[in-house]
């Protein structure tokens, strides 16, 4: 999910330590509606400060092997946090929560995950487990040193960083889709639960699409929130056509057309005036690469559900830009909203997407892509990481092959997601033989988080709704209201 938290990396590592018996006095005491433990290899430990604050939550330490293909040795230790209904039991299959990225922590986002999602949580239990390579246990995983000026990542700093974890006996091999699977799957095993509900966002869908080959039978109903699907290519499409339909969008809106009746003309032509302005002279980047870093922003916005903000921010930036090549001053640009790459376990993120994303692609040029900039970056950066390592993951033959499951499923998505192509959810519904497919209008990538609807869609479907029943009105007869004061979106 793409919920924040303030709390730091530094101040979660200290509590994931030594087991301590204490903590088995609080197993005694859970509500018997919830799953048995078991204690091997599951060991109970202090949860992290302030976790516990208003909370009725366990943690453990759950021991796996750092290679499931060889699980003799290198042993890994992985985090778990198990939060209780907020009702006087769980009657209901508890619900695992896999994150995107790929490279997110559920653990460092556990306070905003179990708030954001209180509205299902009456009568079950939330299961948080950090994927192998990312959060608090996976400090040397992080490498925030590579994220640069508007958390661009630098491939040289990227590189040291790899080379270390290789030195420090880390290999990226160990941190792929298919050993996090059997992670989740060992858990539900020694956790005693006969089958959970999913929650799976954006590249977590590939995770849970591996427990529907693996594990099938373990699964209650799946819910995909904006999900990157194996069949689903991350960089093999174009995102800015969504800015284009929200610029038609706004001149079908009278009031919009009206306050921006030069939006259509003021967005073709601003790339070009942002190539000739002044930068300051500590300015990172030149002029040149302003107009990519402007279409991330809006992007971002997009993928954000800020999408009301669009055509004020384009109009405010050429507002800008046009004053400071009138007076020939120093042009400072907005800020980029990156999509917060700040909590994401780059060298985990990398291990994944230099096998899924980068390798399938390998023979196609550049120019036949449809992120041409994005892929050239990505391409360099996982050139170099191979020749400073042998670890690099490298996938079976048919690795994205997905297995049909009859499980309910409810698929959401928005309309505007910039991040995870919208539509190609259409190549991989037929493999989920009893589901719904809701993509929101206005919407961005996590709609689960913010979309009232996507939330009454979420809430009739774990209670036991069949999807195909599910009343998705709500869906039909959503409205947009522009932000129609430029000088408002530099606010």
């Amino acid at each position: 999910m793409k919920t924040g938290s303030k709390r730091q990396t530094r101040l979660l590592l200290p509590v994931f330590l030594l087991a301590v018996l204490a903590a088995l006095a609080l197993l005694a005491i859970m509500p018997d509606a919830r799953a048995e433990d078991s204690h091997v290899p599951l060991e109970p430990i202090d949860c992290p400060a302030g976790a516990a604050e208003g909370e009725d939550v366990v943690c453990f330490l759950f021991h796996v092997p750092s290679d499931w293909n060889d699980i003799s040795n290198r042993p890994m230790e992985l985090p778990v946090m198990r939060f209780a209904p907020l009702g006087p039991e769980a009657s209901k299959p508890p619900l695992l929560i896999l994150a995107g990225g790929p490279g997110q922590s559920t653990i460092t986002l556990q306070k905003k995950i179990v708030k954001n999602l209180a509205y299902l949580r009456q009568q079950r239990e939330i299961i948080l487990m950090d994927q192998r390579g990312t959060g608090p246990l996976a400090e040397n995983m992080q490498c925030p040193e590579a994220l640069g000026q508007g958390e661009a990542i630098e491939v040289d700093a990227l590189v040291a960083c790899v080379k270390a974890a290789d030195a420090a006996g880390l290999r990226l091999s160990d941190y792929r889709t298919a050993f996090a699977v059997e992670d989740y799957r060992a858990l539900r095993y020694a956790l005693k639960i006969d089958k959970w509900a999913i929650i799976a966002s954006s590249y977590g869908a590939r995770v849970a699409q591996g427990l529907v080959r693996r594990d099938n039978e373990g699964i209650d109903r799946i819910l995909f929130n904006g999900p990157l699907f194996l069949a689903t290519r991350l960089f093999d499409w174009q995102p800015n056509e969504k800015t284009d339909e929200l610029i038609d969008a706004c001149n079908e809106d009278e009031a919009c057309r009206d306050a921006f009746p030069d939006l259509y003309w003021d967005y073709q032509r601003l790339p070009f005036a942002m190539r000739k302005v002044k930068l300051p002279e500590d300015e990172a980047y030149p002029a040149e690469a302003q107009p990519y870093f402007y279409q991330s922003r809006l992007n971002a916005l997009l993928a954000r559900s800020k999408a009301q903000l669009v055509p004020a921010d384009i109009a405010a930036t050429v507002i800008s830009v046009d004053k400071a090549l009138a007076d020939d001053a120093i042009w400072t640009p907005p800020d980029p909203l990156p999509q917060s790459m700040k909590r994401i376990s780059l060298l985990m993120h990398f291990a994944v997407a230099c096998a899924e994303e980068i390798a399938p692609l390998a023979d196609q040029s550049e120019l036949d892509l449809q992120q041409p900039l994005t892929m050239r970056f990505y391409r360099k950066a996982c050139d170099r990481i191979r020749q400073v390592t042998s670890h690099t993951v490298k996938l079976a033959q048919g690795w994205d092959k997905a297995s049909k499951t009859a499980r309910p499923t409810l698929i959401l998505n928005g309309e505007y997601d910039t991040i995870v192509y919208p539509d190609a959810v259409a190549e991989s519904l037929p493999f989920f033989t009893d589901a719904s497919w809701v993509t929101l209008p206005f919407a961005g990538h996590d709609v689960l988080s913010v979309n009232p609807c996507a939330r009454k869609l979420a809430v009739a479907f774990l209670e036991g709704s069949e999807p195909e029943k599910l009343d998705t009105a709500c869906a039909q007869h959503a409205e947009l209201s522009f932000l129609l004061t430029p000088q408002q979106a530099q606010k």
